[in-house]
């Protein structure tokens, strides 16, 4: 039977070219790396290296071998890291609900590392403009605009206060120029917004001060809204959180819209101590910190500030 462990003394030999090179870097004495060479050969009944006076070197069965054991101590690391990472409960998979408009554009930036630092975490994504309730076990964490949470078994951080203004696409501006005022909103097309769905503060502003007359599209989703202003549709009003990240959108105005909507990662308070949904929350609250998300192109006049 070959002993496994003595993979690793054949690789510590090739790559340092001695066995005294090995047992440095194995922390071992050099006569034991010779001898879990020579016991490794007489297992397989093959001679590995080439012994001159200069160095060890491959002959040619050990050159054969040699992607194989490489994938053996791959795999072999794979086992103790997942091994470690179920121990420390950072494994499982988090079940985390957003709408589609922060899923597309910055949720999924902002997890691009997060795979690298905790491989063993799945996470489940699931939009809908529809809240999941944390309570029932609909979703893990929820990365939600709103008012400040009143629930008692919600628990999270603020990500940033949600002010709105009035867009327009980088390529409409270019063409039509924008709005600079309330006043000036008569003379573009507007998209408003399907208030059955958005009725609130937002709505209403755009209710009261979009001409009726100017109103080309009337969306049911942040998302559909979003990307009729970006794709130059007309003027439009967006949240500044989504909005700021990107060089296309135009910030004409602020039209000062008083309400207390703000963006929140939550969760349920039963779940805030469980380790896989504790890095998935402080991964994305560290992110948001960072102000990543905020950035814009030099032209535009617009610039966040962290609550």
């Amino acid at each position: 039977m070959i002993d496994w462990n003595d993979i690793r003394y054949f690789l510590a030999v090739l790559r340092s070219g001695t066995t005294l090179g090995a047992s440095r870097a194995l922390g071992v004495s050099q006569s034991t790396v010779a001898r879990r060479i020579a016991v490794l050969e007489e297992g397989l009944g093959l001679e590995l290296f080439d012994k001159r006076q200069s160095g060890y070197g491959l002959t040619e069965a050990g050159a054969e071998l040699l992607e194989t054991a490489e994938a053996m101590e791959t795999a072999a690391g794979a086992f103790i890291t997942k091994a470690a990472a179920r121990k420390r409960g950072l494994s499982g998979t988090v079940r985390l609900t957003t709408n589609d408009l922060f899923a597309n554009e910055f949720l999924m930036r902002a997890m691009r590392g997060f795979r690298a630092s905790f491989p063993e975490i799945l996470l489940e994504v699931i939009t809908s403009d529809r809240r999941l309730d944390l309570a029932s076990g609909e979703a893990d964490i929820a990365l939600r605009a709103s008012t400040p949470p009143t629930q008692p078994d919600l628990v999270g951080r603020r990500i940033a206060k949600d002010s709105w203004g009035v867009y327009c696409s980088r390529a409409y501006s270019l063409k039509n120029g924008m709005p600079t005022s309330i006043a000036e909103l008569a003379s573009h097309p507007a998209i408003g917004i399907y208030s059955e769905v958005f009725e609130g503060p937002v709505t209403a502003w755009a209710r009261a001060h979009f001409p009726a007359s100017a109103i080309v599209l009337r969306p049911n989703s942040v998302s559909a809204l979003y990307a009729a202003i970006r794709n130059g549709y007309g003027i439009g009003l967006m949240s500044d959180v989504v909005a700021a990240g990107d060089p296309e959108m135009v910030r004409c105005f602020d039209p000062r819209i008083e309400h207390d909507y703000e963006i929140w990662l939550l969760t349920h308070e039963r779940l805030r101590n469980v380790p896989r949904i504790r890095a998935v929350l402080d991964y994305l609250g560290g992110y948001f910190a960072s102000g990543l998300h905020m950035k814009r192109s030099p032209e535009n006049e617009f610039a966040a500030t962290a609550p």
